[in-house]
């Protein structure tokens, strides 16, 4: 009798990938999203970063189409921070700004999109209009919109705030809120502009929240208030963790500080004194970008690190 061998049908091997588990291709898949945005950043941000750092300590000169510097240490920036009479005051202007616009921005995007996310007719014409913004929010609209708002400056607003501003007093309301209250109204179209990316953010969240916890909270007698508060607040806490950087870093970008009796962004300021002042400070302009840099960065740390502790996460 022959013997009969067992011939086993051999498996074919796993690719390294099928071999991964998921924490692990997640992080994978985490990792080629962000490489885009790595390779910028290492090739055309982390070079000027450095530059700006290095002439910061720097007397820099331009000699023969060429940039020579002189090392004096931190002289730049202590006299930005101590000498300077107008840089410390439009800093803390950037700030005041940004901490009175960010949470009226959020505020608002999440109110927009939580209409836009309702069941109505004609749903899909009120989603296109609020995508507006981010439109206006281009260079060429921006430029055109700016162009008409010089040419109607000296005409009187269509808009009478008189009687908001009498009802705001007379309910008792604190001076310093009625002052806020009346210059978002002023510049609800400015606010508008700046919120449009954050209203998609979030219209998205809330599309991703499964039905199902609102019907469970509809059975157990929850009012809308109640559900906000225990559903889609918690549920889109990410997004609004994201907006708040996105908004952050927006704001500081396009600051508007006060400087002999006009308006103007900080970073024209910046430029202004660097290239356009009696003499070139190239030194002095890079040592003012490196602390608004910081600042900026330090805000949006602190920010994340104070919000992330209320951030839920839903697996």
């Amino acid at each position: 009798m022959k013997k009969e061998k067992d011939t086993a049908v051999k498996k074919p091997a796993l690719s390294w990938y099928k071999r991964m588990d998921f924490s692990k291709k997640m992080a994978l898949w985490g990792f080629i999203f962000m490489l885009p945005w790595l390779l910028g950043m290492l090739l055309f941000f982390l070079e000027p970063l450095l530059k700006m750092l290095w002439y910061s300590v720097c007397s820099m000169s331009l000699d023969g189409g060429k940039f020579r510097g002189t090392y004096i240490g931190f002289e730049n920036y202590k006299y930005a921070m101590g000498g300077d009479p107008h840089f410390n005051r439009m800093l803390v202007e950037a700030f005041t700004n940004m901490a009175k616009a960010v949470p009226f921005q959020i505020f608002l995007a999440l109110f927009i999109a939580i209409l836009l996310n309702g069941e109505y007719k004609g749903r899909g014409f009120f989603r296109a209009i609020f995508v507006i913004p981010i439109i206006l929010a281009t260079g060429v609209a921006s430029f055109k919109l700016r162009e008409a708002e010089l040419a109607v400056a000296t005409v009187e607003s269509v808009v009478d705030l008189d009687w908001l501003i009498d009802l705001v007093v007379n309910s008792g309301i604190p001076e310093d809120l009625t002052t806020m209250l009346v210059e978002y109204v002023e510049n609800i179209f400015d606010v508008v502009t700046t919120c449009g990316v954050q209203t998609l953010l979030f219209l998205g969240a809330l599309q991703a929240i499964s039905p199902s916890l609102y019907e469970v909270a509809k059975m157990e007698g929850c009012s809308q208030f109640e559900t906000f508060c225990k559903i889609t607040l918690p549920m889109v806490s990410p997004t609004i963790l994201v907006c708040l950087v996105y908004s952050i870093a927006d704001t500081f970008a396009t600051a508007q500080v006060s400087y002999a009796d006009t308006t103007m962004a900080f970073s024209q300021y910046i430029y202004d004194i660097t290239f356009k002042g009696q003499a070139p400070f190239y030194g002095y302009g890079a040592a003012m970008s490196f602390i608004y840099f910081l600042a900026a960065l330090v805000t949006v740390g602190v920010v994340c690190g104070i919000v992330s502790k209320g951030v839920f996460y839903y697996d």
